[in-house]
């Protein structure tokens, strides 16, 4: 099958569902995840909280599940929800966005076989979705133990406090792959921007749901991957205090950016070279990155940032129409939207720890998340 012949049709909400093939099984599965996580610096480097207040812009249309525990949403300084116009919980530190899944199967043969999955958000909440899926939240009882018997925690959350104790699920059960599916019709532009990928669009039969991803987005309480500290002239980065996350002794995180954004649109950016996190490093400076003066505005800064940050999505692994289908996804907020902030390819090793991920079938799975600090 051709890539164009692999694209995406959207057809109306509705329309029939039936006469979809169930081809023979194949191992040969490729899935290939990207996302963002979203954290503001104060000057001093004090994260910000109160994240789960976005503006109206990044609002998802109406046929996106929403999912409130039965502990927060009676209540509404404890809500989670991503909402504009709300004063925002003060211990949501991090926006977990727009992670979406793909799937290729291998040229001439689909992929038949029902898949579940699973991931988890340590430290978080996954509060929006689409195909319908199971969500939950519980406490990390292993983690815990020992608290619990001390009387410290109860067993079960509450609530009140978001921490790293805290774990949200979300459970995709018997999904379908198909060329076409049935999606809905939206003029969301963050919604439609992922669809032009060359993938196998993905159906939920129990929902009668079906898009060209998989999407899930939450809030967490969780640090950025990078301590900052912004003065006139510079922008320090140093290792966060807190490696618990880190089970080898380092980890490279290969790519850095410093944007700023003016009111007129014209970008400055600058590369930083990799950095290393070392655990017993923790809380030590890595580098500092020189501010910008006049001459680094440019009309092709946005392009030029554009490309240096889509070549190295694909360098970690995704299709440069799924590297496109990223930056597409985020144009207003990443190089329209006035503003200096920090870009960072989040490695491995964290994506894996604070969203483990689980398929009920053989797969090559390629997860790629780019890290953002606004600072403010």
């Amino acid at each position: 099958m051709s890539a164009s012949g692999r694209h995406f049709r959207t057809v109306l909400l509705g329309a029939m569902l039936g006469g979809f093939a169930i081809p023979a099984l194949t191992a040969d599965l490729v899935v290939h995840e990207w996302g963002t996580i979203t954290t503001i610096h104060a000057a001093d480097g004090t994260p910000a909280g109160g994240l789960n207040r976005i503006d109206e812009a990044d609002v998802l249309p109406d046929f996106v599940h929403r999912y409130e525990p039965e502990t927060t949403k009676q209540k509404p300084e404890r809500i989670l929800g991503k909402l504009p116009n709300i004063p925002g919980r003060p211990d949501v530190t991090m926006r977990l966005e727009t992670p979406v899944i793909y799937f290729h199967a291998p040229p001439n043969k689909p992929f038949a076989k029902p898949i579940d999955i699973k991931v988890r958000f340590r430290g978080g909440v996954i509060n929006e979705f689409y195909p319908d899926a199971a969500a939950s939240v519980a406490l990390d009882r292993e983690r815990i133990s020992d608290k619990v018997h001390d009387g410290v925690l109860g067993t079960e959350w509450t609530g009140d406090v978001l921490n790293n104790y805290v774990v949200g699920a979300l459970k995709w059960t018997g999904l379908r792959l198909h060329d076409t599916v049935v999606a809905p019709l939206t003029r969301s532009e963050i919604w439609l921007a992922p669809r032009q990928v060359s993938s196998v669009a993905v159906f939920n039969p129990a929902a009668g749901e079906g898009e060209q991803y998989l999407f899930y987005r939450g809030v967490a309480h969780l640090d950025a991957l990078l301590a900052t500290k912004t003065t006139r002239g510079s922008v320090e980065l140093a290792t966060p205090a807190n490696l618990a996350w880190l089970e080898s002794a380092a980890v490279v995180l290969p790519d850095i950016w410093l944007a700023d954004v003016r009111a007129d649109g014209v970008i400055a950016f600058r590369p930083q070279a990799s950095v290393t996190l070392q655990k017993e490093n923790a809380g030590k400076p890595l580098a500092r990155v020189q501010r910008f003066s006049g001459s680094d505005y440019t009309a092709a800064g946005a392009g030029q940032l554009r490309a240096s940050i889509k070549k190295a999505l694909i360098a970690q692994g995704l299709f440069a129409d799924e590297a496109e289908a990223m930056l597409n996804t985020w144009k207003a907020s990443y190089f329209q939207k006035p503003g200096l902030r920090v870009f960072y390819i989040v490695p491995r090793e964290w994506t894996d720890y604070f969203l483990p991920l689980e398929l009920s079938v053989p797969a090559r799975v390629t997860r790629v998340i780019v890290g953002r600090i606004d600072l403010n």
